[in-house]
This record gives C-alpha cells, sequence and structure tokens, in this order.
C-alpha cells in the first residue's frame, strides 16, 4: 500500500512538473511570436520593401563629394547641433569610412536619417557626439557618448563593420556594442551586404530603414543646391500673411526639403489666423512626430480630435505616435475606432493585427491579417507577418 502512495505521489509529481514545462514552452513560443513580429509593425501607409535600386552595397566608395555633402546638409539644417565645423564633421566620415572600406556618404547619409539633419530632439542631445543611437533603445535611454565627434563617428562606422563584415576594424576599437553584436547576436554579424539588410536589425521597428537611408543619398546626389523656390515661397507669404493658401505652400515645400522649423511656422501661421482649423493641427503634428517632438505632436492631434472626434488623419497620427512609443492599449483604442469607421482600411488593420500579436490575442491577429491579404493579396508586409505567426502558433 505505501508503494502505491509513493508512486502515486511520484505521477502527481512528474504532471506538475510536466504541466510547468509545457507553460513555460508556450511562454517561450510567445516571446519568440513577440520578437518575430516586432519589426513588422507599426506603418503609416504602404510601401514596397525593397525594389533592385535598394540594391545598394554598405561596403564601396563616395560617390557624392564632402564639398556638395556639406551643401546638402545646410540647406536643410543652417545650424547643425555638433561639436565642430560640419566641414570637420564631414571630413571625419569621409575619412574613417574610407579607410574601412564602408560608403562614406551613405553612412554620413544614415547619420542624418538618425539626428535629424543633426537636429536632434529625441534622447540623444549632441554634446554625446553620438550620430547613429548607439545604444539609445528608447525609453529615454540616450545611449552612449564619446568625448570627441571624430570618436563618435569611428564609432558609428565600426558598428557598420560589425554588420557588413565578419573581419575587425582596421583602428583601435571605440564601438562598445561591436562585441555585444558579435557574441550575442552572430546570426546578424556580417549578414547586411545591402543598406536594406539593417531593416529591423539596426533599428525596430524599421521595415524601411534602409531604403530611407538611401532617400537621403539620392537627394543628397541630386542636390544643386537650388533652395529658391522655398525663399521665394517664404516672402510671398509674408507679403500677403493672411493667405493661408501661401502659407500651406510653404508648409508642402518646406516638407519636401526637410525643412521642419519652416513646416512647423507655416502652420503656426496659419493656426493664428484659424484656430479651429484641424488639418494645420494634424500637419504640424506629422512634422512634430518626424522631428521627435511626441509630447508636442500629441497635444496637436488631441487639439484636432477636440475640434472634431472623427478627423481621420489625427486618429492615424495619434495610433502610430502610441504605437511606436509601446502605449499599445491607447493604440489599438484608436485602430479601433477607425477601423469602426473604415472598415476596410489596410494600414489600420495590419497595425491593429499586429499590436493584437503584441497582446498575445493570436486567432484575432491573425483575423487581422488575413483580412488585410483578402483587400490586398499582394501586400509583403502582412506576408511575411501572417506567415511567421501561423507558423509559431502552430506549435
Amino acid at each position: 500500500m505505501n508503494y502505491i502512495k509513493y508512486f502515486a505521489k511520484i505521477f502527481v509529481f512528474a504532471l506538475i512538473i510536466s504541466g510547468l514545462l509545457g507553460c513555460g514552452t508556450e511562454m517561450a513560443q510567445s516571446r519568440e511570436i513577440q520578437h518575430r513580429l516586432a519589426h513588422y509593425k507599426p506603418v503609416l501607409k504602404w510601401e514596397k520593401l525593397i525594389s533592385r535600386d535598394d540594391m545598394v552595397s554598405i561596403m564601396g566608395s563616395a560617390t557624392v563629394s564632402q564639398e556638395q555633402m556639406v551643401r546638402y546638409i545646410l540647406s536643410r539644417n543652417p545650424n547643425p547641433k555638433i561639436n565642430c565645423s560640419l566641414e570637420e564633421l564631414v571630413a571625419a566620415y569621409y575619412q574613417e569610412a574610407g579607410d574601412e572600406g564602408i560608403r562614406p556618404d551613405v553612412a554620413l547619409c544614415q547619420a542624418l536619417k538618425e539626428t535629424g539633419f543633426f537636429n536632434y530632439g529625441n534622447d540623444v542631445k549632441p554634446a554625446q557626439n553620438n550620430f547613429c543611437g548607439l545604444g539609445a533603445t528608447g525609453n529615454k535611454e540616450p545611449g552612449y557618448s564619446f568625448y570627441t565627434p571624430r570618436r563618435g563617428v569611428r564609432a558609428h562606422i565600426q558598428h557598420l563593420i560589425a554588420y557588413a563584415t565578419t573581419r575587425m576594424p582596421r583602428k583601435d576599437m571605440v564601438d562598445p556594442r561591436f562585441s555585444i553584436l558579435v557574441e550575442k547576436y552572430p546570426q546578424y554579424h556580417g549578414s547586411a551586404q545591402y543598406w536594406p539588410d539593417l531593416n529591423g536589425r539596426w533599428a525596430v521597428p524599421g521595415t524601411t530603414y534602409g531604403q530611407e537611408i538611401l532617400k537621403l543619398w539620392r537627394e543628397a546626389q541630386s542636390f544643386r543646391g537650388e533652395t529658391t523656390d522655398l525663399s521665394k515661397a517664404i516672402m510671398a507669404a509674408k507679403a500677403e500673411p493672411t493667405s493661408i493658401g501661401a502659407w500651406e505652400r510653404v508648409y508642402w515645400l518646406a516638407l519636401s526639403n526637410g525643412n521642419y522649423p519652416e513646416a512647423v511656422n507655416s502652420m503656426d501661421a496659419v493656426l493664428n489666423l484659424d484656430g479651429k482649423n484641424g488639418d494645420a493641427y494634424v500637419k504640424r503634428g506629422n512634422v512634430y512626430r518626424e522631428w521627435g517632438y511626441n509630447e508636442k505632436a500629441l497635444a496637436d492631434y488631441n487639439s484636432a480630435l477636440a475640434l472634431d472626434k472623427h478627423n481621420y488623419d489625427a486618429l492615424a497620427g495619434r495610433a502610430y505616435l502610441y504605437a511606436v512609443n509601446q502605449k499599445t492599449k491607447k493604440a489599438l483604442a484608436d485602430y479601433n475606432t477607425m477601423l469602426n469607421m473604415y472598415p476596410g482600411d489596410t494600414v489600420a488593420l495590419y497595425n491593429h493585427g499586429c499590436l493584437m500579436a503584441d497582446e498575445r490575442h493570436y486567432d484575432e491577429a491573425l483575423d487581422d491579417l488575413e483580412m488585410v491579404l483578402t483587400l490586398d493579396p499582394d501586400n509583403e508586409y502582412a506576408k511575411l507577418a501572417y506567415d511567421d505567426l501561423m507558423e509559431y502558433a502552430k506549435k
């Protein structure tokens, strides 16, 4: 009888251990799903994931001169927040990257993307000489600091080497995350041949990260110093300061040139003329969001929605802002409102699905992604997310 009790206890104990292991496996799979979906969310609009034109290698020579890069940067930001002259910083990129075989002009464009043309505005500050966001993981984490601009440039280039090659840098190591990437993320070491290969790796989310860098590079290639259109538009608006149309033209030209201060100023002028202009609040909020001033962006979206709770552009902007700042429940609430208004909005459906996966509501996430593919069968984003989610949900 004692033996029966003994084996019964062992059996019960085994069941408990088995259950705990099962839970652990399920939790691990859930984390894996979240990890794999992380770089698919969110999006503002659909773009091709990659095209032949984006197959630009990380290794290579510059095609834009230093002088042209200086002029291009100054056209977008006449007062860059850096701790040396702009000419010195550009020269440092061309020397450090050139010595390592990295394309200097494209690497510099990556710095322009990360810093907003050296305007900053996010967690990293100008005094850090951190031009590529090394160690800045969000949630007010500023990342690493380098005591000279040259060392900051070298750290940036060395981190690119870790992604693009399997060799060690030729110069003294200053990148504090080089060994971390090599040892903890060996699947990424030497895995990036082209700039879009950094998508979802260097930046999360980052479905078009490399393409956005290349867009700046192509702008620099074609730049010839033509800033007269924006200048003329500003002069025309100042000559007719009560014309909302004139300030709208300034806004669009400033936005296309990446001139965030002038884009904000133009919408300030519109709102001074018409304080109930919801469209102006949304436009200014979009600029602030892109510039990295999240609180100001949120205030503008809320102002637009206070005027009209059905302002779809304001909802879309606020939902995206919430999503990228990991305020998932608030983002889901806005996407639910949007989908109640327009059930066929594939961007809202996709973002809602990925956020539902973050919340571990996998069936609902699959439903959202299935609907995107029903409405848009060739959608590359949704295919990737749906396949990954299905693979792990079946386990």
